[in-house]
């Protein structure tokens, strides 16, 4: 939010006021000092708040990250083989999908998902949190259609996963708890 609203300040000429001028010349002395030491704002794991982080610091993380979880470099980009067999999929599944849809589907110019890292920095040694967006991956658009249907069709009760904290908060002084109760959560590892 914050890198966003230095950009707007940043890039909108058009208001002249004193006060959007000093913005301007203040958000101006932001970028130069965090271009001067190689530093760049970066999104926290948790709430709103934005960290700033030298560089080279955010790319070693991320590289760290890569290199303990087991992910190696392709020795191509397998991008456009991907988006052939997923439109000729397509194809093959009209009893799913309409051939009128066809095109819809297929993204237009796909490209690898993008990896962003979020820092925790409720946590020791500040690891990432990764966020890959995959809205110009070659299966979004179909994938984001078939979960449509699903939904439409599949009406299937959730009863181990809360909404939010404040259905759970709800929920919570509805039970009447005794002394050998206890609440727990649970978090998904993935081993290798």
């Amino acid at each position: 939010m914050t890198a966003r609203k230095h950009s707007q300040i940043r890039n909108n000429q058009h208001n002249i006021s004193k006060t959007h001028k000093r913005q301007l010349h203040i958000a101006k002395n932001i970028h130069n000092k965090l271009d001067k030491n190689n530093e760049i704002i970066t999104q926290a794991d948790k709430g709103k708040t934005v960290v700033i982080i030298y560089e080279q610091e955010y790319h070693e993380k991320v590289r760290t990250f890569l290199s303990e979880n087991n992910f190696e470099p392709t020795p191509s980009d397998p991008t456009s083989k991907y988006q052939a067999h997923i439109t000729k999929t397509l194809k093959q599944c009209n009893l799913i999908f309409h051939k009128n849809q066809h095109s819809r589907l297929i993204q237009n110019k796909p490209t690898p998902p993008t990896l962003k890292a979020q820092l925790k920095i409720h946590k020791p040694g500040i690891p990432i949190r990764p966020v890959v967006n995959n809205r110009t991956a070659p299966t979004y658009k179909a994938a984001k259609k078939l979960n449509h249907i699903l939904n439409q069709h599949l009406h299937l009760e959730n009863l181990y996963t809360v909404e939010n904290s404040t259905k759970l908060a709800n929920d919570l002084i509805k039970i009447t708890l005794k002394d050998c109760h206890r609440l727990i959560t649970l978090d998904i590892k993935i081993s290798m």
